[in-house]
């Protein structure tokens, strides 16, 4: 069964997710809204859930997202 990928940034609880058909997709999402706020001196981490369905999802990550020190995303598998 194909899973889905959950995106969920900042202080954001398990029931306030994104969802998106690929990692790139939710990587992406999660770099856009990184960068904006790193202009501003913020930073925020994130979290990527991959589940059949929102209701599978657990609360362990399998992937923890930061912005890397020169660009980029750091994409670390837990």
């Amino acid at each position: 069964m194909k899973g889905f990928y959950f995106l969920i940034m900042g202080s954001d609880t398990l029931d306030q997710y994104r969802v998106f058909n690929t990692k790139r997709a939710a990587v992406g999402a999660y770099q856009r809204v990184a960068e904006e706020l790193n202009r501003y001196g913020q930073e925020i981490h994130g979290q990527i859930h991959i589940a059949p369905s929102a209701a599978d999802m657990v609360e362990y990550p399998d992937f923890v997202l930061s912005l890397g020190p020169r660009g980029g995303v750091k994409v670390e598998l837990t």
